[in-house]
């Protein structure tokens, strides 16, 4: 985790314009390793939504990651990088025309889907092509589930495999996703016995599945304890090793928030205090617009002042805030009864730890809020 002590070694926080926030890219390379070892013989495809700071990207590649794209705008980004096509996948099972046309052309061969008018719209675009089968999982134990939006029935596996195959596509693959930050250490692991009920139901209908994807979901610490990426990897391996050991198989993973997340931190300032009743307010130049949207579908951040750091306050000096972001909506709240010393003034400098991960890539200009400037080391 960068921590503050860290980023103050190499970047005056107080002269520094606010809000920004600094990258370790030393931390981005760890995490990359720690997941490449998670499975031998695994493939990485760095899930690009999560933060697509170019900086980022060439990282990545430099230590031969593969990249997860959404979206026409994802794709041009990682092929301005030179990435060649079989370093490319997309498991967005709801794909734009125009992606899926410029992906083919280039010589992408891997497209998920969970659903009849997909797999229309890829034979038509990017015929003959590989394709996934995204499966709905348990999303139990995840921060933000995903299983509504995307994913088809184990029921509907089967014929839509059968309809892929009619449409001159390839069934190559199963894929699924436990939800965004998954907190269960077996969420991974009972995923892959459902999956594993497909697998081997198209292997008996002489469908050959080349390759499992087990998508993201991998954790960063935030405002409370994940499981370590060594429990997450036994519970896989075991499972793996009873249920597919014998079977000739490749195993993908997409991981974002589990590389970057926990490598950044968040320095902004407090703008205004304000009691409103008996609550009382504390206003910063970062909110849920301009960098921290992930708020507001619950996500906890952990936040800590200077003033604290530098041992100004006593615990019994802390009261609840809520704290807001800069903007004209009360929907930019950050988080209620956030407990911080109940002395902060104006230009205070208030940190967000871990905040790598779907952040400047989830940000807007409204109101006029710029969103932080990066900085890496």
């Amino acid at each position: 985790m960068l921590t503050v002590d860290k980023i103050k070694q190499k970047f005056d926080v107080n002269i520094l314009p606010k809000p920004f926030m600094v990258m370790d890219s030393s931390l981005i390379e760890k995490k990359f390793q720690d997941l490449k070892d998670l499975i031998p013989g695994v493939k990485i495809f760095y899930s690009v939504k999560t933060n697509p700071s170019i900086e980022i990207l060439r990282l990545l590649q430099k230590n031969g990651s593969g990249f997860e794209v959404a979206s026409l705008q994802e794709f041009k980004d990682i092929v301005s990088l030179g990435v060649p096509p079989e370093k490319i996948i997309s498991g967005n099972t709801l794909k734009t025309p125009a992606f899926i046309k410029a992906a083919y052309e280039y010589g992408v061969n891997y497209f998920a889907f969970d659903c009849e008018s997909e797999l229309d719209k890829i034979a038509d675009l990017a015929p003959g092509s590989n394709v996934s089968l995204r499966i709905t999982v348990d999303n139990t134990g995840s921060d933000w589930p995903l299983s509504k939006k995307f994913g088809a029935p184990i029921s509907k596996s089967l014929d839509l495999f059968k309809y892929a195959i009619s449409k001159g596509l390839k069934a190559h693959g199963l894929t699924f996703h436990v939800g965004s930050q998954c907190l269960n250490p077996l969420g991974w692991s009972n995923a892959l016995m459902t999956v594993a009920e497909v697998y081997f139901l198209a292997k008996r209908n002489g469908i050959k599945i080349d390759v499992i994807n087990m998508g993201g979901g991998f954790p960063s610490k935030l405002n409370k304890d994940v499981p370590q990426i060594k429990a997450i990897k036994e519970n896989i391996n075991k499972t793996l090793t009873e249920i597919f050991a014998n079977e000739e198989v490749k195993f993908y993973i997409e991981p974002g928030r589990g590389i970057v997340g926990e490598a950044a931190l968040m320095v902004t300032s407090v703008i205004a205090t304000a009691p409103r009743g008996s609550e009382n307010w504390l206003i910063i130049d970062v909110g849920v617009y301009n960098g921290l949207l992930e708020a507001v579908a619950g996500i906890e951040y952990e936040m800590v002042s200077e003033k604290e750091l530098n041992c100004l306050n006593h615990k019994d000096d802390f009261i609840p805030y809520n704290i807001g972001g800069p903007t004209c909506d009360s929907w930019d709240t950050i988080v209620k009864g956030y407990h911080l010393p109940k002395d902060l003034k104006l230009g205070d400098i208030v940190y967000i730890l871990n905040t790598g991960a779907y952040t400047v890539s989830e940000t807007t200009r409204f109101n006029g809020f710029d969103p932080p400037k990066v900085y890496f080391m």
